[in-house]
């Protein structure tokens, strides 16, 4: 089965690194497992000897029959041609599951936000993405890495990167390095005024060069004298940037944003 360029499919290869992979997982028969785009099935063979429960997601055809004839005479074993994004877990009745997967690199962020948005009902999730991406979602305040993606991601789950894969482990061979990565969900919090927290967040990366106070003003402050005024309430230079500003910082300037009533002129 030969990978298909527009579909970004690159197979992994080296059974050592499908070893390490499967170790992360650490897939036992009692587990439910959803594998995101499983391939050729390198990751769902040894996942399948585990005698776990694999809902493997393919979105090509070629593929998805190919892994069907594979696992044709495994019960434990469901392998679904669709495109991971519209996978619902409800409609196959789970509710705690683990998650694993070498994403493609066009549906990267799509698959985190699921991941996200899925998130109380996943046990821990061991993805495959590109080193650079890695780095962005395990960033810390500060750096050239912190992001949105960071921010939202790192609001629900720990973050760890396990190990690097080098693109010689791939068929065909990647540009880039990938990584692997962990995400195990935190107890889960409850955040004020979300919609408007993501709006702030987003708004505030826009251009990333520019100051803090001119990437919301006027799109959520009306005014820069309305701004200087909020960031001397909350302690921030005026001249801070969006890589300065904590997760805990943007909390605090979305509740004062929300009390000001400031995000009327940009409803979510």
């Amino acid at each position: 089965m030969r990978a298909k360029k527009r579909l970004g499919q690159n197979f992994l290869a080296s059974q050592e690194i499908i070893d390490k992979i499967i170790a992360a997982i650490t897939p036992v028969s009692k587990d439910t497992i959803v594998e995101i785009g499983a391939g050729r099935g390198a990751l769902t063979i040894p996942l399948a000897e585990s005698g776990a429960k694999i809902f493997a997601v393919e979105f090509d055809r070629d593929l998805s029959r190919h892994l069907k004839d594979n696992f044709n005479d495994n019960h434990n074993v469901t392998i679904l041609q669709k495109d991971f994004l519209k996978f619902i877990p409800d409609e196959y009745g789970l509710t705690n599951f683990k998650l694993c997967g070498n994403l493609p690199f066009n549906i990267t962020s799509p698959v985190i936000d699921w991941i996200v948005h899925h998130r109380p009902k996943i046990q821990k999730a061991v993805i495959m993405i590109q080193k650079e991406v890695a780095q962005r979602l395990s960033s810390e305040p500060g750096g050239k890495n912190w992001s949105p993606l960071a921010i939202l991601t790192q609001l629900y789950f720990d973050i760890e990167i396990f190990f690097n894969i080098s693109p010689q482990h791939f068929r065909p061979t990647p540009k880039v390095t990938s990584s692997v990565v962990e995400m195990r969900p935190k107890a889960e919090v409850h955040i004020p005024h979300f919609k408007q927290f993501e709006l702030l967040v987003r708004a505030s990366f826009k251009q990333r060069r520019k100051l803090l106070l001119n990437n919301l003003v006027p799109f959520i402050i009306p005014s820069v004298d309305a701004g200087e005024e909020v960031m001397q309430q909350l302690g921030l230079n005026r001249k801070v940037r969006a890589e300065e500003v904590t997760t805990a910082q943007f909390l605090e300037l979305t509740a004062l944003l929300v009390k000001h009533n400031m995000f009327e002129t940009n409803p979510v």
